[in-house]
This record gives structure tokens, C-alpha cells and sequence, in this order.
């Protein structure tokens, strides 16, 4: 049993000043296999406690069922932590953002009448609180004062985002998420990451802390300065490229922090992990690497190697460190600085330089040459570390190659549009005009379909003009069971207010005179994650397919519409072992290039230990499943130019013209030794003959000890 306060320098454990140094890794985007495994990497590179998300959208996908089973088994996650020594930062939320899907909120919860997400409001208020006591009881002795390892809590997460949206009832709820906290009796601090109320620790979030951290001085001068998210790169949407952030500067950022007076670093994420099945964000790709310092397959990277370095040395001055209550500072020149922590027996300085050139700093009689955005830590007297130069220590630097295995034999199956489908699923809402879809779907599925009869008059244009005035994410236009065109990427992750631009799709069709059925497949691609992405409107009016007027050359479709949710293929669970009774065509040449189109193939496990990797090279947009288990949802779109990116921003966008995410994780323990089927159901109209089991092989280079 441990017991847990603060106070205005550091987290104290049993009255002890602790330098928390801990690693994000959410349980549900690795396999519990790989638990144990990520757990001792992170406790390798000298962190002392690991922290994750609790995801609420998994725990409860119906409400008042609860899942802990599987990648969801958060009880055996805390208790491997503790065996490996490790503490555990719990950030319940349950608003959690991320980038999972609709933000760690269930899907449920939108549906409940009155409801509005994140404010004073009673039905959000109730089952936010049911929850949160269900699932500390779950966890009860895994509390720190119980015995276990969990020393911090969170509830909520980053309100200043929405703040401004909810004025008194914002203020009022924050309130009461404290008085929550409080009433839970879990022994241990209460914090709110950007945005907190009176009661909890206020935490902060950025690439570069150290900017940040005098204002936090001075608005919580009894609060220590934690960094909960240290953003070790950035995620990935479809149709924009992948980030990428230096270790160099990483360790730059963590060293300046500690140095200002900072004494708690989150890596986020330490492994980021893969988004399977349905559970990313709208628009967030599969994978969520994050360029993060053990990569998606749990290859370490030289951004491990090289912090491992740094927090060693920040371990290893960490009482030196926090038995002071701020640093002696002293100026170096123009945004040059010496933070000096000396006592009588130690001393540690870091020698920061927070312009973008190279510059030579005289400290104490003696030159220094620090790098652009870089830490000089002298550690009794001599130089230790320089972030400023890449390092390879510690551990093996490890640059990962990607080998084909062999190529997969095909068959297909179509997909029927709805008006085809067996009788037995053939019961569509029939409605005057088009109502969004996820009333229907229940978010349990990311396709919807819409038809409707329509008349071109003979004296209207030979290219008339479709426009869906209120749709969203996706669509796939049909008409007279032929497919026409798909909705053109890039889609904006902030789209802006629902009924605006960002929610209206225009396309151009070339139709004879006379009367047509139009279908349309609306395709999710994730819930928002928070209220700015529906141009700051509650998170409750998140709504997908169509439920704004469907025109054509500018009157509206007056026909009846019917909706039918979901995809023949789902329904008949062809993805499942169940799937192989059905009927398949093995000439899978005549299905290359067809839209709405279901692949299998089967293969044995190959030989060896290395990561595989499904390569999807030659497909279009779909969902991809090994063994009934889904890896997630597939877009191969070329990245385009991220025109909104913030310039100052660290983690930089590599090249456009390549898609986001051309391999897809397949965890190891999805698979078996022989006979596994790889299905793929191919929105499109694809090529699968490019498609293949991939190895991620490590290529070993350079080890050597920390000195």
C-alpha cells in the first residue's frame, strides 16, 4: 500500500518527491500477448510508470453490457504493470478524444433523449457517472492506497478545447466531475489535462512543454508541472501524409521541460498501436504509429534509443532534481540559457538553446557549441548528453525492412445492391426523404444504402448535376445498378458546421431522358472525436449518411426513399469461418476493377518470428479481416497537401502522392499455423492480384553501454 499526494515541486509516494517518467500505451490497439512485452521495453528506456486511456466506446458498445475480455482486459493490464514495477496514470475520461472513435464516447449515449455531451446535463451526467463507479469498482484493489499501482486518475480530458461552447454549464459540469472524483474515496490525485477545475491537477499537453510552463507557474503555483501528452510525432488521417518528428528534437523537449522545472513527462504514445476493427476516429487511418518511439509492430527506433539516454540521466539526478525548488537561471544570450541544479555533493545543468542555429554560449569560463533547438546536460562537472546528436546507446538501433512473403490466390463474391438482396433482409424503411443513418445502424456498421426512383426531363442537360446537400462520410453513387462516381478525397477532418459546405457533395452525370433509380452507399468513416470537428456544435448532433435534400439540377428528388442499413455480405458474416459455405468464383480476374466486390484468399502462417504485414497495394477503400478478426478499415487515397498544418509544428509531413497507409498490422495471435483466410470486401473496384503477406524484418546495427 502506497500513499499518493503532491505537492507544489512533484507527485509524492509515501511522502517522497517522485520524477514521473511514463509511457502511453493503450491496451486496446496492441494484443495482450503483446503486453508484457511493451510493459519491459518501456520500463527498459527508464520509465517508472505506464498510463493509457480507458475507452468507454469498447467497455460498453450496448448499454449496460461490459466487456473486459481480450484486448479489453484493463485488470490483467494494471497487474502486469505492477509485476514489472511499473505505476500505472489512469485517465478514465471518460471523454478521452483519442482519436478513437466518436472520443471514447459510446454510440448509445447520442440516442438518449435530452442529451448533450460534456456540460451540465443530467442524462450525460448519469450515465458518465454510472460508468465511471462501475469501473472503479471493477479496479478497486488495483488503487494505489489498496496496493496496486495506479497512482494518478483522470477524469475529463482537454476542455479548453470546448470551453468557450458552454460558458456556466461548462463551468457547473467540471464542477461536478471533481465532486465525482472526490466521492470515488480512490485515495489518489485527481487530474484534468488542459482544462481542470478547483480540486484537481491541472496538466499540460504540447510538442513543447517548456513554453508553457511559466504561465502554469504562475496561475497553479501549488500544483507540479506534469506533461501529459509529450506528443512523440502525430497521427495519420486518410488522404494526408504521415508525420514524422526528429528524435533530436524530442529529447530537446523533454530535457528544456525537466529543465524549467517540469517533473513529469508522458510519452504520447511510447507505442501507439493499431485503430482495429471500426475503433478510429473519423477519418483516422488504421494505424496508429504516431512515429512513436517503439513503432506500430514494436520495433524500438532510434527516438527510443535516444530518449532511453535521457531519461536515464534524468533518473539518475531525479532527487537532485526535485529536492530544489526551482533552478538557478542564468542567461546565455538571445533565447540561450543555463538551468543549474546544484546542491553540495551533485550538480546538473542544462545548457539550452531554443533558437534555430547553431550557437557558441561561455558558461562558467568555458565554450560550448550548442546545436539548433538543443540541451547540453553537464552532470557533475562534465558533458553527458547532447540532444543535439543522434544517439545509439542503450539499446539496438533498429531500421525495419519490408520482405513479400508470396503471392495470394483469390476468389469473389459481389455484393448485391439492396434491391437484389434475399428476401429475408429485404425490409427498408421507407420515408418520404432521406433521414441520417446511424439511427439505423446503430454505428455497428459503416454502410448504409439509399434508393430512390427520379425522372431527367427531355429538356434538361446531357451532364446534369447530383448534389447532396447534408451528407457525410462517403458515398458511392449508382444509378440504374451501374456504378457512376465516389465522393473525391481529401475529406477535412474539420468539416465545419453540419450544414454547411463541408457536409455537400456535388458530381456531375452524364443520363438519358426518362426514369432512373438512383442508389447511393453511404460509407462512415469513424465518429468526431470532439465538437470542433462539426464546426463546435455538441458532440450529440454527430450524424452520417444522408438527412439533408438529394437534387438533381437543382430540384429536389421527391420520390420515396428507402434506406436499408448495413451490407448483404455482413448480414451472411462472410468474413466469418461461416463465410466458406458460400459460393465463391476462383476466375478472380473477372472480378478485378468491380465496385462492391468481397475477396478471400487462404494462407499459412509462415515460418519465422518477424511482424507480418498485409500489403494492400492494387485495392481502393474497404475493411480487411484475418480469421473473422477485423485489422480495420483500408483506404489507399493518395496523400495530398495539408494545407492547414501548422508551420512551427515539430512533427513534420514526409511526401504527398503516396497513400497514407499501404500495410495493415496483423497481429501474430490473430493468426494460426495453417489454412488462414484473409477476406476483403472492396468498396471501389480494386486489383487484389497485388495483394501479400508481408514480414517486418529488424536489421540490427550498433550496441553499446550508457557511460
Amino acid at each position: 500500500m502506497a500513499e499518493v499526494s503532491f505537492d507544489h515541486r512533484a507527485i509524492l509516494i509515501d511522502d517522497k518527491r517522485q520524477l514521473i517518467l511514463s509511457a502511453a500505451l493503450h491496451y486496446p490497439r496492441s494484443t495482450p500477448e503483446m503486453w508484457h512485452y511493451l510493459m519491459k521495453m518501456s520500463k527498459d528506456a527508464q520509465l517508472n510508470a505506464v498510463e493509457t486511456y480507458v475507452f468507454w466506446n469498447l467497455h460498453e458498445r450496448n448499454r449496460g453490457e461490459y466487456d473486459f475480455s481480450g484486448r479489453l482486459d484493463l485488470k490483467s493490464w494494471c497487474e502486469l504493470a505492477q509485476k514489472l514495477g511499473l505505476n500505472v496514470i489512469l485517465r478514465i475520461g471518460p471523454y478521452i478524444c483519442a482519436e478513437s472513435n466518436y472520443g471514447g464516447l459510446p454510440f448509445w449515449l447520442r440516442d438518449i433523449p435530452g442529451i448533450r455531451m460534456r456540460t451540465h446535463n443530467e442524462p450525460f451526467q448519469k450515465e458518465m457517472e454510472k460508468w465511471v463507479r462501475h469501473l472503479c469498482e471493477y479496479l478497486e484493489p488495483l488503487f494505489a492506497p489498496k496496493g496496486g499501482p495506479i497512482i494518478l486518475f483522470q477524469l475529463e480530458n482537454e476542455y479548453s478545447l470546448i470551453r468557450q461552447n458552454y460558458s456556466s454549464e461548462g463551468e457547473r459540469y467540471l464542477k461536478w466531475c471533481v465532486e465525482l472524483g472526490n466521492s470515488l474515496n480512490l485515495g489518489i490525485p485527481l487530474i484534468m489535462c488542459v482544462g481542470s477545475a478547483k480540486g484537481a491537477l491541472e496538466t499540460l499537453n504540447a510538442f513543447e512543454a517548456h513554453k508553457l510552463i511559466q504561465p502554469f507557474f504562475n496561475e497553479h503555483p501549488n500544483h507540479p508541472a506534469l506533461w501529459t501528452e509529450c506528443w512523440t510525432g502525430w497521427y495519420d488521417v486518410f488522404g494526408y501524409p504521415h508525420h514524422t518528428r526528429s528524435a533530436e528534437n524530442l529529447s530537446y523537449a523533454v530535457a528544456r521541460f525537466i529543465a524549467a522545472g517540469g517533473s513529469g513527462v508522458n510519452y504520447y504514445p511510447f507505442h501507439g498501436g493499431t485503430n482495429f476493427d471500426r475503433e478510429g476516429m473519423y477519418l483516422q487511418a488504421t494505424s496508429y504509429d504516431y512515429d512513436a518511439p517503439i513503432d506500430e509492430q514494436g520495433f524500438p527506433t532510434p527516438k527510443y534509443c535516444q530518449i532511453t539516454k535521457l531519461n536515464y540521466y534524468l533518473q539518475k539526478y531525479g532527487d537532485l532534481l526535485l529536492s530544489l525548488e526551482r533552478p538557478q537561471v542564468q542567461s546565455l544570450g538571445n533565447e540561450k540559457y543555463a538551468f543549474i541544479y546544484r546542491d553540495k555533493h551533485h550538480s546538473l545543468v542544462f545548457l539550452s538553446n531554443d533558437t534555430a542555429s547553431d550557437s557558441l554560449v561561455n558558461f562558467e569560463g568555458q565554450n560550448f557549441i550548442l546545436g539548433a533547438k538543443s540541451v547540453m546536460l553537464i552532470g557533475d562537472g562534465r558533458v553527458i548528453m547532447n540532444t543535439g546528436d543522434l544517439c545509439y546507446s542503450c539499446v539496438n538501433y533498429c531500421s525495419a525492412e519490408v520482405k513479400r512473403i508470396g503471392s495470394l490466390s483469390f476468389s469473389f463474391r459481389e455484393e448485391p445492391l439492396p434491391e437484389k438482396w434475399s428476401d429475408l433482409f429485404k425490409a427498408p424503411q421507407i420515408l418520404e426523404k432521406p433521414v441520417e443513418q446511424l439511427q439505423f445502424t446503430k454505428d455497428e456498421t459503416d454502410y448504409c444504402w439509399y434508393s430512390a426512383a427520379f425522372k431527367v426531363s427531355l429538356d434538361s442537360p446531357v451532364d446534369g448535376k447530383l448534389e447532396i446537400r447534408g451528407i457525410a462520410d462517403l458515398v458511392h453513387i449508382f444509378i440504374d445498378g451501374k456504378y457512376h462516381q465516389s465522393t473525391k478525397a481529401p475529406l477535412e477532418e474539420e468539416r465545419g458546421c453540419l450544414k454547411g459546405e463541408g457536409f455537400t457533395q456535388t458530381f456531375w452525370l452524364k443520363l438519358l431522358p426518362g426514369k432512373h433509380e438512383i442508389s447511393l452507399l453511404c460509407c462512415a468513416l469513424g465518429l468526431i472525436k470532439g465538437d470542433w470537428m462539426i464546426g463546435q456544435e455538441n458532440m450529440a448532433e454527430e450524424r452520417k449518411g444522408i438527412w439533408g435534400s438529394v437534387l438533381w439540377n437543382e430540384a429536389p428528388i421527391t420520390e420515396l426513399w428507402r434506406i436499408q442499413p448495413g451490407l448483404m455480405g455482413e448480414k451472411d458474416q462472410l468474413f466469418e469461418e461461416v463465410g466458406s459455405a458460400f459460393e465463391w468464383d476462383n476466375n478472380s480476374h473477372a472480378g478485378v476493377d468491380r465496385p462492391l466486390t468481397w475477396w478471400q484468399a487462404d494462407f499459412d502462417k509462415p515460418p519465422g518470428d518477424d511482424p507480418l504485414l498485409l500489403d494492400l497495394n492494387g485495392m481502393k477503400k474497404g475493411m480487411a479481416w484475418v480469421n473473422g478478426k477485423c485489422l480495420g478499415r483500408y483506404w489507399l487515397v493518395k496523400a495530398h497537401e495539408q494545407t492547414n498544418w501548422f508551420p512551427d509544428a515539430p512533427a513534420k509531413p514526409e511526401q504527398t502522392g503516396m497513400p497514407t497507409q499501404r500495410y495493415y498490422n496483423i497481429p501474430f495471435e490473430w493468426i494460426t499455423g495453417k489454412n488462414n483466410r484473409l477476406v476483403l470486401f472492396e468498396e471501389m473496384g480494386g486489383d487484389p492480384h497485388q495483394v501479400a503477406i508481408c514480414r517486418k524484418v529488424w536489421m540490427k546495427f550498433c550496441i553499446h553501454k550508457i557511460s
